[in-house]
């Protein structure tokens, strides 16, 4: 992986990595991921923690790496 300065995340150049990023309230995240979950679509547990978003006070975000074969 190659760290991208301006990311919060490691960029990965593997293309069949998707990078799925949720920001909202942290109640409206929490929410989305666990439909994601109860859908069968990712496992709760596979999201980073809610990160804040700077300059948006109120918003939170969390990312998911998945592996489309």
């Amino acid at each position: 992986m190659t760290y991208n300065p301006i990311s919060l995340y490691p960029t990965n150049p593997d293309p069949r990595i998707l990078t799925v990023l949720v920001i909202g309230t942290a109640d409206n995240v929490r929410a989305h991921i666990l439909r994601q979950h109860s859908l069968g679509v990712s496992e709760a547990g596979s999201w980073s923690k809610l990160i804040p978003v700077p300059n948006c006070p109120g918003k939170v975000m969390a990312v998911l790496n998945r592996l489309m074969a």
